[in-house]
């Protein structure tokens, strides 16, 4: 009796303190993982490292989305069809079923297209357009072949307020033209006072690579302009003008930082001599433009290999979240560059002060001889990627290589490209997991694969159908697993971004996963960006709904993103593409409505071309699969096959 009494003590005793001690553990994991990691890399990744040109990171447009405005009750819109063989029109607006559609060749009557009567091979389509969660309704016509260079379409709206400024609708038109829009934001430094230049040409498809700045045709544009939204909801219009070499260009500069939407309209003559159309629609953000980074760079040790850099910067605000990067240079030879996520710290009256850590170990590695200084050293928005500020050169005068850090065999270790790992004590009885993350305005991505069986040994992070910046949503995850002692990763679409960027710029579970040989394994990522993001940011003020605009995912915001990943953390990224399956007889797609604005292969929210991430593991691009449900192929985060391999070799 005395036994079972004591054995009734200490069973009580553990329920107390087991949750205590589990609390306990993640606290202490919390607090010895919130810190960044220390940036590093060898002087053969510096040029890797710079930021890309922004004239390669630029939208093709293959389509002409239209604005439809209230206040009249007809409006006739003649829209040139360069390439007639296959031609689409697409209604997005809210009610569009009470609106009435007609069109017309020239010189015929005009017909209701929804009547079927304007030519036997129209093809209706009732569909969605947008991203995981954030999707709108689209009416979608396909017409075949329209044996003319001109369609004449007609609209009767029901009543509606008149507001001369914003459109209550969007018509888009597309055909497959070999003719495209190019356009871009030629900077990186989207500043509130500074000039931004907007950019627009047109190029032909068969004579250009998928990404990249593409040749313009010289003399085939006729008249660009871009209207552009300010955050307080002002509309710009502005006239682009000619260079004389096929690019046409206006200046813009916003007023105050927030986030801006621009259309470019183009017309002109294609080379075959047919009249176009084509739109592109850019979204991007805009920052304060008051962060100068002073020259007085100073430098202590804070062991026996490390140099603390610290940068005095006007203007930054202590506890002001940057991202930094330098290259380390001596007597004219490149050393490294380091960098990584940091915080403003209290300096004096305006002025606060960012660190960076260099190892010496880089210094002794190529054997420098002192003169040491940095060189484009640059800060960017932690959230937008935007660069707020830059410098050319700064010296670094009482650096040196302490005697303890010799390298002279030129080894590299992850301590020189990361910092030192903190160390950490789980004494909670959970192990490690795999960890399934979903993507932008996502709904539970990996539910029915989680349900089916298809992983073992997981947890879900949701934070569903929310718009999350790259950095934000890195620090959900990271939180999220703060109680296990290691987590390996499996991500859907801007999961994968984000996972990089918390492997990248923060400790967490990620860097203490053991087993299996993949960490961060993803389907269905637009590293690069995707042409949707513009769209997507236009219809939500359309629709009153959605989960608005997200600069880490266009074009340009991916590439600046990217700039300050490191080949290191890429090469633990192992990455799947899909796209629709194609068949010879018959016009393919995933998303009917998102397909004119993208290019061929893509999975209806993704190019192949721009799901590609440099330096990282490439599993293949697979058919017959699309970004999610509701595509007219399945949901790319429910193929057993994939899944199943991919729950084999993660580590967690």
């Amino acid at each position: 009796m005395q036994i079972s009494k004591q054995l009734r003590f200490y069973f009580l005793l553990c329920l107390l303190i087991l949750p205590i001690a589990t609390t306990a553990a993640a606290q202490n994991l919390t607090a010895n993982l919130n810190q960044y990691k220390q940036l590093g890399g060898a002087a053969e990744e510096i040029s890797a490292m710079r930021l890309p040109n922004p004239q390669d990171t630029g939208i093709r447009s293959k389509a002409a989305m239209i604005p439809i405005y209230a206040g009249d009750d007809l409006r006739e819109i003649e829209i040139p069809a360069d390439n007639p063989s296959e031609f689409r029109l697409m209604l997005l607006a809210p009610n569009t079923a009470d609106w009435k559609i007609e069109a017309a060749l020239p010189d015929t009557d005009f017909v209701n297209l929804r009547g079927g009567g304007f030519r036997r091979n129209v093809e209706r389509t009732q569909t969605d357009f947008g991203i995981d969660g954030n999707q709108f309704p689209a009416e979608v016509f396909r017409l075949g072949p329209l044996n003319a260079s001109v369609l004449r379409v007609k609209l009767d709206l029901p009543d509606s307020p008149a507001d001369s400024e914003k459109p209550v609708g969007y018509l888009v038109t597309s055909s497959e033209s070999f003719y495209r829009l190019y356009s871009y934001i030629d900077t990186f430094e989207t500043l509130a006072g500074r000039e931004i230049g907007i950019v627009a040409s047109l190029f032909d498809k068969r004579t250009n690579d998928e990404t990249g700045a593409p040749n313009s045709l010289i003399g085939s544009v006729r008249r660009s302009t871009v209207s552009i939204q300010t955050p307080e909801g002002e509309i710009v219009n502005l006239e682009m003008s000619d260079g004389g070499d096929g690019n046409w260009r206006a200046g813009f500069v916003p007023p105050a930082a927030g986030k801006y939407f621009a259309q470019i309209t183009t017309q002109g003559t294609t080379p075959g001599g047919r009249e176009f159309l084509r739109t592109a629609e850019h979204s991007f953000a805009v920052a304060a433009a008051n962060l100068k980074i002073n020259d007085a760079a100073k430098a202590r040790l804070i062991d026996d290999l490390r140099w603390q850099i610290d940068l005095p910067v006007n203007n930054l605000k202590s506890g002001q979240k940057v991202i930094a990067h330098a290259e380390v240079w001596s007597n004219e030879q490149p050393v490294a560059w380091i960098g990584g996520m940091t915080e403003g710290k209290s300096f004096g009256k305006r002025v606060a002060s960012i660190s960076m850590t260099l190892d010496s170990r880089w210094l002794s590695r190529v054997e420098a001889r002192g003169n040491y200084e940095l060189r484009n050293v640059r800060l960017q928005d932690a959230d937008n990627s935007i660069v707020l500020a830059q410098a050319e050169k700064i010296s670094l005068p009482s650096v040196y290589v302490p005697d303890s850090a010799q390298n002279r065999d030129g080894e590299v270790t992850d301590e020189m490209r990361q910092g030192v790992r903190p160390e950490i004590q789980i004494n909670s009885v959970v192990g490690g997991k795999l960890m399934l993350v979903h993507g932008y305005c996502s709904g539970d991505a990996w539910g029915a694969a989680a349900f089916a069986g298809q992983f073992t040994d997981y947890v879900k992070f949701l934070d569903l159908n929310q718009n999350r910046t790259h950095d934000q949503f890195a620090n959900l995850i990271r939180n999220f697993g703060a109680s296990l002692p290691s987590f390996g990763i499996v991500a859907h679409s801007q999961g994968g971004a984000a996972s990089l960027h918390l492997y990248t710029y923060y400790w967490s579970g990620l860097d203490y996963a053991t087993g299996g040989t993949r960490l961060i394994q993803s389907v269905g990522t637009p590293y690069q960006g995707t042409a949707l993001a513009g769209n997507l940011a236009l219809l939500g003020q359309i629709f009153g709904a959605g989960c608005g605009a997200n600069n880490d995912m266009t074009y340009s915001g991916a590439a600046a993103w990217l700039a300050g990943i490191p080949s290191w953390a890429r090469a633990k990224v192992y990455y799947h593409t899909t796209s629709f399956t194609d068949v010879w007889f018959r016009y393919d797609y995933c998303n009917l409505a998102t397909d004119p604005f993208l290019s061929d292969p893509d999975d209806g929210v993704v190019e192949r071309a721009y799901a590609q991430l440099t330096s990282a593991n490439n599993l293949g691009h697979k058919t017959g699969w699309c970004h999610t449900g509701g595509m007219r192929d399945p949901s790319q985060t429910t193929d057993a096959a994939r899944n199943t391999n991919m729950n084999v070799y993660a580590a967690r």
